[in-house]
């Protein structure tokens, strides 16, 4: 990971506001009813500046049992847009909702999808919830709080990552990504059905709740002051320019030395991950839960392995293959939905690493997908209305 050198901007600020918030001291020779007003002062001051922490850490506190847009902020800035984009759609306008990782983020141009939909007469709302570090048991979570929160999509479209669904031996990958105070209460009693580790998080809620103002103070100062982060602290992947939620590529092209250093960093990463069994264990038990889930609410279901490089796809053990092939095969065949393996879809030179798209890629990718299962659900959604 790439180690930034933070602005000295904000370093200036806080050295100006401290010179500011000095106090001021009274020599010994003063009056003494001048020392004593002095130290009066001095208590009102601090006193004061007690009760407004105490009040801003109670406000911070409250307002994370409300709303996530404090305590799990890109949950919260991507349920914010889909219900604007959902605002602005004609009462009875389907909904189509990518549920994924950071390769879902990158590699799904919704809005394209949008487009294209109603070019062909058949409008939609289209959007993309893929975020940084979600697997099975992070889209189980995020389903319930979208239906919770009133959004109920016409087709869920779910990303499968391969690796995240390891048998490991310390519990799912996802694991290693996921914190107690992002999560509510009841949220971290549901994941410890899925061998999380749930002391871990329960102790990381409880934190949360004592100290908000520091255990969210980089997801606060990451939407005033961005730029006073390194990109892994900010929780801004929500806050993308795109309105469909697409969190495209910021270059169109990667020179090979960069790319090469992806890979390497990629295979770093998952190799030993795909030294143990798979699919399997706890994330595929998640996996499951959330499309039993969408069966029980009859919501319609499609699933999809994203592309990936080939360098990526060498890291497959040859016993995975057709594991994974029969898995998705039985998915399908049980819940009713189809299952496409888009791995081969993409060209090397489309990739930023070895399984993230760039903007080019996204666009191949979309259109294709787009054109195979979404259109034609919705083609088929249409006439059944009509009859």
């Amino acid at each position: 990971m790439t180690t930034r050198t933070l602005p000295t901007r904000p370093a200036r600020w806080v050295r100006r506001l401290r010179l500011r918030l000095q106090v001021v001291v009274v020599p010994e020779t003063a009056p003494t009813a001048t020392r004593g007003a002095a130290r009066r002062a001095a208590a009102v001051a601090v006193g004061s500046s007690v009760l407004v922490f105490v009040a801003i850490q109670a406000a911070l506190s409250g307002t994370s049992a409300v709303t996530h847009l404090v305590a799990d902020p890109v949950y919260g800035d991507k349920e914010k847009r889909l219900r604007r984009l959902e605002r602005a759609a004609p009462p009875g306008t389907p909904r189509v909702i990518l549920l994924g990782t950071s390769r879902t983020g990158y590699g799904f141009a919704a809005g394209r999808v949008q487009t294209a939909a109603t070019g062909v007469g058949t409008p939609a709302v289209v959007f993309n919830f893929g975020i940084p570090g979600a697997g099975p048991i992070t889209h189980l979570i995020y389903l319930r709080r979208l239906l919770a929160d009133g959004h109920r999509p016409d087709l869920l479209v779910i990303e499968v990552l391969p690796p995240l669904l390891a048998d490991l031996p310390d519990g799912p990958l996802e694991a290693r990504m996921l914190k107690g105070d992002l999560l509510t209460r009841d949220e971290i009693e549901m994941v410890g059905r899925y061998a999380m580790p749930v002391k871990r998080l329960r102790q990381q809620q409880r934190e949360a709740a004592r100290t908000p103002v520091h255990e969210h103070r980089f997801k606060l100062l990451g939407r005033i002051f961005p730029s006073a982060l390194p990109w892994q602290l900010r929780y801004d992947a929500g806050r993308t320019p795109d309105p469909n939620g697409w969190g495209a590529s910021d270059v169109s092209e990667v020179p090979d030395d960069h790319r090469q250093r992806g890979v390497a960093g990629t295979a770093a990463e998952y190799r030993d991950v795909f030294q143990h069994d798979l699919p399997a264990g706890p994330a595929v038990a998640a996996l499951r839960d959330t499309l039993e889930l969408c069966r029980a609410e009859g919501i319609p279901v499609a699933i999809v392995v994203f592309p990936e490089a080939t360098t990526f796809r060498a890291l497959y053990p040859p016993r995975v293959e057709p594991k994974l092939a029969r898995f998705l095969a039985d998915l399908s065949t049980e819940f009713g939905c189809p299952a496409t393996d888009a791995r081969t879809w993409i060209a090397d030179d489309l990739f930023l690493d070895s399984h993230h798209l760039l903007r080019t890629g996204a666009a191949a990718f979309t259109d294709r997908f787009a054109g195979e299962v979404i259109v034609p659900f919705l083609h088929e959604r249409s006439s059944q209305g009509a009859r």
